[in-house]
């Protein structure tokens, strides 16, 4: 997405890439009063290692044509350093202008980034399947808190905040809740299971089957190894908060809660 900018009687389109205002080369070379983009080409090549990639990049831009051209362009640090190379008369003011629009720009960009976007949205999506709200009412609930008409909106500064109001956001690498319910369910299933074969094992005893001591073990056994797997599910459970919308979890946290009946431990 492009967006014009003036220089006195100057108007070049820019891009607008990672939410900030990037130039191409040869908008930058209009800028500058130079014939072709090849002479910004040259002050870059000449110099480029004293560019970094927050100065500079090569993306793939749709020209006026439909065709897909790659092209070189530049942040308004990376043209305001062309401009510090540049020798034509016009450069000690297209500095100037840079820095004006660099100062300007710190207001545009002092909303969330992509990747913070991404995040809110996950914590989102994490927050409805914990709790059962509609996703959509948490957004509403998100744009009153922090007055703000979309989330893209939210200001950097408020990020972790946000981050901490909507309830987390699980690591990339850890668990989601989604799949400690997974686990919660394994669990709730295996103590279903095991309390229907501690029933059957007098059954077999009774009638001598070969299947009898297998099935007393797996009775008295398993015992331990689900309580053992409770207490860990139990602990990464411990934020999710039941009510009349968490059906799914109302079904399996009686059981994982400390204070809730826990798996029966009968002897025998």
């Amino acid at each position: 997405m492009s967006n014009s900018l003036v220089f006195h009687n100057t108007t070049i389109q820019s891009v607008n890439h990672n939410n900030q205002i990037w130039i191409t080369s040869s908008e930058l070379a209009k800028l500058l009063q130079y014939k072709s983009a090849d002479s910004v080409t040259k002050i870059y090549n000449r110099n480029f290692d004293e560019f970094t990639r927050k100065m500079t990049e090569t993306v793939k831009l749709t020209a006026p044509n439909n065709i897909i051209q790659t092209v070189r362009i530049f942040s308004l640090r990376g043209a305001h350093l062309i401009a510090m190379l540049a020798k034509t008369e016009v450069a000690k003011e297209v500095r100037k202008w840079l820095l004006d629009l660099a100062d300007k720009e710190i207001g545009i960009s002092e909303t969330i980034s992509i990747e913070q976007q991404q995040l809110i949205k996950q914590a989102i999506n994490e927050r409805s399947f914990r709790t059962g709200e509609h996703y959509q009412a948490i957004y509403t609930k998100l744009y009153e808190q922090f007055k703000i008409p979309r989330y893209q909106d939210l200001p950097a500064s408020k990020f972790d905040e946000a981050i901490k109001w909507l309830g987390g956001v699980s690591v990339r690498n850890g668990l989601s809740d989604e799949d400690r319910y997974k686990l919660a369910r394994l669990l709730f299933v295996a103590n279903y299971m095991r309390e229907k074969i501690q029933l059957i094992e007098p059954a077999l005893r009774i009638i001598n089957s070969s299947y009898r001591g297998a099935f007393y073990s797996m009775s008295i056994e398993f015992k331990r190894d689900i309580e053992s797997a409770r207490l860990i599910i139990e602990r990464e459970t411990a934020h999710i908060i039941t009510n009349h919308f968490t059906e799914k979890w109302n079904r399996v946290l009686p059981i994982i809660r400390h204070n809730q009946p826990k798996i029966r431990q009968e002897k025998y």
